[in-house]
């Protein structure tokens, strides 16, 4: 269900980067990373899809409220999850316009995922309807364990 989504990682640290592509690849998205302000914004302008950016918002070279405000007037928008350390600090008007804030702490992954999880059912509800509806039309899955399918 969720290969119909990509997901740009725009992080400057690339152990970051490179843990959140696995996971959500392992998850299903389509992913596409970038280390900086310059790989970010070439890919944010390219023809290519993109449903949601998760954003370090100490990206190099372009301030990341900047990045926010260059896509508030997209067509289709792009919700932005911010991914930082220090979320205290962040009051700026641009940084309040981002979908969601999840900070930076090393153990939360899981958090991430049911955010980001969150923000695409909110963005894309007719997305995640029709893809609902393929999956029950594909038959019933069990879980293994002998318990009913979900649904």
């Amino acid at each position: 269900m969720k290969d119909s989504f990509t997901i740009l990682i725009a992080d400057r640290n690339r152990h970051i980067r490179e843990l959140l592509r696995r996971e959500f690849e392992a998850d299903g998205y389509r992913v596409q990373l970038a280390k900086d302000g310059k790989q970010l914004l070439t890919v944010i302008n390219s023809a290519k899809p993109l449903e949601l950016l998760i954003l370090d918002l100490e990206i190099p070279y372009v301030n990341g409220a900047e990045i926010i405000e260059r896509l508030k007037d997209r067509e289709p928008p792009v919700p932005v999850v911010i991914h930082t350390f220090f979320l205290g600090d962040v009051k700026s008007p641009a940084v309040e316009k981002a979908s969601a804030l999840v900070e930076k702490t090393g153990d939360n992954i899981d958090h991430l995922r049911s955010v980001v999880e969150e923000v695409l059912q909110k963005f894309y509800p007719r997305q995640f309807a029709h893809l609902k509806d393929i999956s029950k039309e594909s038959g019933p899955k069990g879980s293994g364990f002998g318990l009913p399918p979900e649904g």
